[in-house]
């Protein structure tokens, strides 16, 4: 079963529309491109979205998951909710769902319904860069060695457990798949998917650089006044995409520039972020975190070492 409200497709000029209305979607396309990029208020446009539908599922005596809520609560059933496995670093995916989850629970527990338990699903590899442009097969490929790491059988024996899997979009349906035939072979009684967004299938398969297409759509590879909206937000919360593109050495020329514009907490956000994520191992980002680095370190942010300060509190 899939839950979702927005279905986008493309028309004969390559332009995102509505799959049952064919309104124009180039704003709410744009506002998805600025949330895969870290940009909080937009996550939020997204995360209202999943939090809408859900409600609606919920107050629907007839829907699927409605059903399934009241097998669950009849039965002392548990409901667990997966999104995309993360190493460290979240994506924007993962943010959108730990800003739904509450406002979801309150209602389920207001109207006696079980709770939904969130599973961190981790990862001992990123993803690699250049996902959203893989077919259906090269994804399912990459998955065997990058891919979230899902629960085992004793996880499912005798607990008589729900899924949700949680995703800001369906493309492919490749980790969704996986995920759902894990679940189902090991013992959950049922498996929900969700999304704010879901492409179609036709499209999908036929354009694998759609995602990219979408995802790009407001956000380019360039330390402009649109990346610098996202970077300078109080609450900005750094992800995979933000780190890639900040960091990136051919954005090196513009970046000294670039820094003077965004808050130094945000800076030291990204410095953590992406060293706790992948420290060294990209030759393409080196000379641009070596360059924060320092910035970080002539603005008293970290040690001179680069180590972080003993005692400070630091929060992602």
């Amino acid at each position: 079963m899939q839950i979702s409200n927005c279905y986008l497709t493309i028309n004969s000029e390559n332009n995102f529309i509505n799959m049952k209305n064919y309104d124009d979607m180039s704003l709410l396309t744009e506002q998805y491109s600025l949330a895969k990029y870290g940009s909080i208020k937009d996550i939020n446009i997204f995360a209202y979205m999943i939090i809408k539908n859900m409600f609606q599922e919920i107050d629907n005596s007839q829907s699927g998951f409605r059903k399934i809520l009241e097998i669950a609560k009849q039965n002392n059933d548990y409901i667990v909710l997966m999104t995309p496995g993360y190493r460290n670093v979240k994506s924007s995916a993962n943010i959108m769902f730990d800003i739904a989850l509450p406002h979801i629970n309150t209602k389920l527990a207001i109207m006696n319904f079980p709770i939904i338990s969130k599973l961190k699903l981790p990862r001992l590899a990123s993803p690699c860069e250049n996902y959203a442009s893989l077919t259906t097969k090269e994804r399912k490929i990459i998955g065997l060695t990058t891919d979230h790491i899902l629960p085992d059988y004793d996880f499912y024996k005798n607990n008589n457990i729900h899924v949700v899997y949680g995703d800001d979009i369906l493309i492919t349906g490749s980790s969704s798949n996986k995920a759902k035939l894990d679940a189902l072979s090991k013992g959950a009684k049922s498996f929900t998917s969700i999304y704010s967004v879901i492409i179609d299938k036709k499209v999908a398969l036929n354009n694998p650089s759609i995602e990219e297409q979408l995802n790009k759509s407001k956000v380019t590879e360039k330390l402009d006044n649109t990346a610098k909206e996202i970077f300078i937000q109080d609450d900005f919360m750094p992800v995979l995409r933000s780190l890639r593109l900040i960091l990136n050495e051919s954005n090196l020329p513009d970046l000294k520039q670039f820094l003077d514009e965004i808050p130094n907490h945000n800076l030291l956000k990204i410095y953590i972020s992406y060293m706790t994520n992948e420290s060294l191992e990209n030759e393409k980002y080196i000379k641009s975190l070596e360059f924060i680095k320092k910035y970080l370190i002539l603005n008293n942010e970290i040690k001179p070492c680069g180590n972080l300060k003993i005692g400070a509190i630091y929060e992602l």
